[in-house]
């Protein structure tokens, strides 16, 4: 039982930094969460037990993974995070955490001493960086990216069919597709419906999100451009859209449809979202928005081709 002590140690010890970013000790879009406490993550099971992992190099990698992954499975039965937060967690915390164990391992001699018995002084300061750090990490300034992403598709439709279905989008439940995305947690939108005395709309998603996004522009079958009120929408059945959006490390300034008549019955449709990312992870933070993002427009765009040719399909027969 005792081998399966740092296991155990390692979960509690993640727990309560998590339990700490409820409480804006720190934050999760930082380095000393998606860095700094997978490192001890690895580190805490090693000291605890050297000669475990010392005569096992399998163990050595195993454990760390192990506590990761039930550390990610509590924060999710328990609402801390949802599956979207496990995803892009699970990545960073296995790798470096069985790293660093691995590490650990490759490096010590094949002795144990009296260091197997508990924790010296100095590693119990060790583990406590984080507390520090993190705090000191809230209080700086993120490094702000600018970044816009597009994607188009033909429709056979006129370029008036297409613009009587971007003000109230009609449910597209049966005409989009599920990505790898929808299975870990992220929602596709499922229809909007549009306000022409507020100038806004509310976005439904599948998890139950609702954003209200206000027009900011159009010109009549040329271009329709929102931006999201995020005080006036509805995020809490999403952990990830909170941390991102509520916490404004995500910003849209603006999603636009563009629309090019290419024939009476053929029209170009782009979608556009420009957009703002803070974080002190920027490398991390752009590639799993970029990714999202994307998948979200090619989905959608999809999706409202198939809805509008089989309304105009309709209307012919």
């Amino acid at each position: 039982m005792k081998k399966y002590t740092g296991i155990i140690a390692s979960v509690v010890y993640a727990l309560l930094f998590r339990l700490l970013v409820e409480f804006h000790v720190m934050e999760i879009n930082s380095w000393t969460y998606l860095i700094l406490v997978p490192v001890l993550m690895g580190y805490l099971p090693f000291v605890l037990d050297k000669k475990t992992f010392i005569e096992s190099k399998l163990k050595s990698i195993l454990f760390p993974m192990i506590s990761v992954f039930l550390f990610l499975f509590i924060a999710f039965i328990t609402q801390l995070e949802d599956l979207g937060c496990f995803v892009i967690l699970l990545p960073p915390y296995a790798l470096i955490s069985a790293l660093v164990s691995l590490s650990l391992r490759l490096c010590l001699k094949e002795n144990t001493g009296d260091s197997n018995t508990g924790m010296t002084k100095n590693s119990l300061i060790f583990i406590a960086l984080p507390l520090v750090l993190g705090h000191v990490e809230k209080g700086m300034d993120k490094k702000t990216n600018a970044f816009e992403l597009s994607e188009k598709i033909i429709i056979e439709s006129c370029d008036q069919g297409v613009w009587n279905n971007l003000f109230s989008v009609p449910n597209l439940s049966n005409d989009m597709e599920s990505s790898i995305y929808n299975y870990v947690g992220f929602p596709n939108p499922v229809r909007s419906n549009y306000n022409d005395k507020t100038n806004t709309r509310l976005g439904y998603f599948s998890n139950g999100i609702v954003l209200l996004e206000k027009v900011i522009e159009q010109k009549d079958r040329k271009k329709l451009s929102f931006a999201i009120d995020i005080d006036q929408s509805i995020l809490n059945k999403s952990q990830t859209f909170q941390h991102a959006l509520r916490n404004r490390n995500l910003v849209f300034h603006a999603i636009t449809y563009r629309l090019k008549r290419q024939s009476a019955h053929r029209t170009e449709l782009t979608l556009s979202c420009r957009y703002q990312l803070s974080t002190n992870i920027p490398m991390y933070g752009a590639f799993w928005s970029k990714q999202i993002i994307h998948d979200f427009e090619t989905k959608l765009l999809k999706a409202l081709k198939r809805n509008i040719e089989k309304q105009r399909k309709d209307e012919l027969y």
